[in-house]
């Protein structure tokens, strides 16, 4: 049960889980109020809302400079219109100065009564100068003077009367030449007239523009003639018709007594002016404004001449000046909506893309039981994953408590087991090591056993209580000796007994020997000295690896033993000493429990090298140190044997066999190595069974591992961890497990399937590098391409463009 689960039924049982039920149901509702999901949709809305805020404030500056971008372009040919046609008109000024200071013209406006034949003579070369003049400007059309003396009318190569001028060669509509005659004399005028159509003497019209000067420029009543010009209209409509066809409006030229002179455009009309255009409403030399024409706003720009007072005025649609304005604008809202479409369906895909990891985490806590409380009830995910996290967070720090209590005796109990040889290869591991408060400065260990017997020097009355005592101290005199100059770790094994594990720094590896001998005689020292004790001290040599503590502790238990009889037999020393050879055999043999224990547990474990190496060094202790009598031999191979079919008591068939080979009778005379040769064999058939029985249940747990991940590679949340809390062991275990049985890292090998599965897919056109990463346990597709490259050394892309060009060829 996992402590979610188990703080789910400590906090609530039947309800909670009731309870989760319903959070459950309400869980499905992925965007509802109170999911996860509405806030990262909103995040990714809110930045879309950023992008189309800005695209709105480029759209309003954007059209504003468009507006001003059309304004000056109009109002830049309207300018370059204005010049040409004043220069035009500045043509015109030029030909009125020079035919009114013309001295043959002053002699005939001069002249009095009848004229004579030179007079006669000079008018004829009058005439013809005149026609040299008319080309000056390309705007005239025609042009004549009228004399006020005589009533008549001089013109290029033409010399006429009024009634013949305006009542048969032009025609104007609307005046005859009585009126013409009575304009004509009078003085002080200068005036120009609308465009009109007049009727010429081949029966077709024209339209001009007349333009009256009394001259010479005398002023009122002084003046004796009139400059009369036609000024054709056609010339001057081709200097506005280029702005009013380019910006399909219309161009007017409007005088101070508001009268268009001229018009050109689609809609313009001479004869019929727009009620709002007023020459006072166009103020300065130039300028535009916004009016409404028959119901219809305009934009209108003017300019003023600098020769007479005219506005040059263009007048456009709204609709027509905005056209560019409107494309702009239709463009702009078309990416708008685009942006808002798209953006909306990729912030929905982003949203619920980074939501799957999250649902699949509310999913475990629902399954594990982490949804009680406070979050489960409301069925807020955010509550729940933070009910989830107190949950767990209570949960670790109960744990912790739990193991902080339980530290010491896991820690005895974990020394205990190492230093008798029975430590799991699992448990030596650095992780596992750091768990128990356990941390080893190198691979060089010795052990030392310390046995006291006898309490009555320190507590005569009360020495059955006084033991805890006793070891304590001894445990902590003894680490506190070995600390001096490498670690040591003490541990009471039995009543009487404490054991010290001495690892030994690489740096006085050279003085280990002395360093315990040391540490055993000032040990002794100290107990009988200060606390009246009488300890019996056997110590090891060095052993230069974890796995060597077993054989150290043996070697420590043999020289306590005999420790111990020499004390029995007098002795005073301390210090680790050998038996000597020769002399009487040993009253006992050496196979005590703790040598058993092991023996046992190494045939367990099918390691038949160490057993058998711990059966010959029985052997060496009892046949060749001890030298043990006949009578202890015919007990000690029973005793050895029985070992052996205690173990064979768990399985039938190994029981049978080695119940048929040690209960057969030995050979006559047999010896004591032949004896123990028949022991190691049978020796080699346990340990070979259990062997293989551990094989079986490792490969099973292998194989099992396989399949587990082959059918998960595709879970983003798969690891070492996750592959533990599975199969019910820690992740150290797992990772030491796998790496023994298959020679590689679970870690690797999660990695090895899912870059297989994914060159498989990369060989798929139809998926992307984002859907092949989402399908091989990736969040998102940066993570993958790492992934990828780091183990391939070359990305997806590149390696599906590899297989495309090898089918290509």
């Amino acid at each position: 049960m996992s402590l979610a689960a188990w703080d789910l039924r400590r906090n609530g049982g039947g309800d909670a889980m009731m309870g989760q039920s319903d959070v459950r149901g309400k869980l499905r509702l992925r965007f509802g109020a109170r999911s996860v999901m509405v806030p990262l949709f909103g995040s990714f809305i809110a930045i879309l809302l950023i992008a189309l805020v800005t695209g709105g404030v480029l759209y309003w500056k954007a059209r504003a400079i468009v507006e001003r971008t059309v304004s000056s372009t109009n109002a830049a040919m309207l300018e370059q219109i204005r010049e040409v046609a004043d220069g035009r008109l500045k043509e015109l000024e030029q030909l009125e100065q020079q035919v009114a200071f013309h001295p043959k013209l002053l002699w005939l406006l001069g002249a009095k009564g009848t004229m004579t034949d030179e007079d006669a003579f000079r008018s004829v070369e009058l005439v013809n100068d005149l026609q040299r003049y008319k080309s000056l400007s390309k705007l005239v059309y025609d042009f004549y003077i009228y004399v006020r003396a005589t009533g008549t009318l001089v013109g290029p190569n033409v010399k006429t009367t009024a009634p013949i001028l305006f009542d048969s060669v032009y025609r104007f509509p609307g005046k005859t030449s009585a009126d013409w005659n009575a304009v004509l004399q009078q003085g002080g005028y200068r005036q120009y007239e609308p465009a009109a159509t007049i009727g010429l003497d081949n029966g077709s019209g024209k339209r001009v523009i007349t333009y009256v000067q009394s001259i010479p420029y005398l002023g009122g009543a002084a003046a004796s003639g009139t400059l009369l010009v036609l000024i054709d209209e056609d010339q001057l409509r081709n200097l506005l018709a280029g702005l009013a066809a380019a910006s399909r409006g219309q161009m007017y030229i409007l005088d101070d007594r508001n009268r268009i002179i001229s018009s050109i455009g689609t809609t313009a009309d001479a004869n019929s002016q727009p009620s709002n255009l007023r020459y006072e409403a166009l103020a300065g030399d130039a300028g535009k404004l916004e009016q409404t024409w028959d119901g219809k706003k305009m934009i209108v720009s003017y300019a003023s001449s600098g020769v007479n007072g005219w506005k040059y005025v263009f007048a456009m649609p709204r609709d027509v000046f905005l056209d560019e304005v409107n494309d702009v604008r239709r463009w702009a809202v078309m990416l708008l909506l685009i942006c808002a479409v798209g953006g909306g369906a990729a912030s929905a895909y982003l949203a619920y893309r980074n939501y799957r990891p999250i649902r699949a985490v509310l999913r475990d806590i629902l399954r594990s039981g982490g949804a009680a409380g406070d979050g489960a009830a409301s069925g807020s995910e955010y509550e729940l994953i933070r009910s989830a996290i107190e949950t767990s967070r209570r949960s670790e720090s109960q744990l912790r408590g739990m193991l902080a209590q339980q530290a010491p005796i896991i820690r005895v109990y974990f020394l205990t087991r190492l230093i008798r040889g029975n430590a799991d290869v699992s448990e030596l591991q650095p992780d596992a090591l750091r768990l128990v408060g356990v941390e080893f400065v190198s691979d060089s260990f010795a052990v030392m056993l310390i046995d006291v017997g006898d309490l009555s020097g320190i507590a005569p009355d009360k020495a059955e209580r006084e033991w805890p005592f006793v070891s304590f101290i001894i445990g902590n005199i003894a680490t506190e000796l070995a600390n001096k100059h490498h670690r040591g770790f003490s541990v009471e094994l039995e009543r009487g007994r404490v054991a010290l594990l001495i690892n030994v720094r690489e740096e006085r590896s050279g003085q280990a020997v002395g360093d315990i001998k040391a540490i055993t005689d000032t040990l002794g020292h100290v107990l009988e000295s200060r606390f009246h004790l009488n300890p019996a001290i056997g110590a090891s040599t060095a052993a230069h690896e974890l796995g060597g503590i077993g054989e150290a502790f043996r070697e420590a238990l043999l020289a306590l033993d005999q420790r111990l009889a020499d004390s029995r037999g007098g002795a005073n020393s301390a210090a680790v000493e050998s038996v000597a050879e020769g002399g009487l055999p040993e009253p006992f043999f050496y196979y005590p429990l703790e040598v058993e224990q092991q023996f046992i547990n190494l045939i367990k474990a099918g390691e038949a090298a160490k057993a058998e190496k711990l059966l010959d060094s029985i052997y060496e202790e009892n046949y060749m140190a001890r030298r043990i009598s006949p009578e202890l031999q015919r007990i000690l191979l029973p005793s050895i044997a029985g070992t052996l079919l205690k173990l064979a008591q768990q399985a039938p068939e190994l029981g049978r066999t080695l119940a048929q080979r040690l209960a057969s009778a030995p050979p006559e005379g047999e010896d004591a190595a032949a004896a123990f040769a028949n022991l190691r064999d049978s020796l080699r058939v346990a340990c070979a069974h259990f062997q293989n029985g551990r094989s079986d249940q490792s490969e099973r747990m292998l194989n099992n591992i396989r399949k587990h991940v082959r059918e998960r590679f595709g879970d983003n949340m798969l690891s070492v961890n996750s592959i533990a809390d599975q199969f019910g062991i820690t992740p150290s275990y797992l990772s030491a497990f796998f790496k023994k049985a298959s020679g590689q890292n679970v870690a690797d090998f999660i990695a090895q399937i899912r870059i297989a599965e994914a060159k498989r897919m990369l060989a798929e056109p139809q998926l992307t590098i984002a859907q092949i990463a989402t399908k091989v346990g990736y969040a998102n597709d940066i993570g993958f391409i790492r992934f990828f490259k780091k183990y391939e050394g070359v990305t997806p892309g590149a390696y599906r463009q590899s297989i495309e060009s090898v089918r290509a060829e």
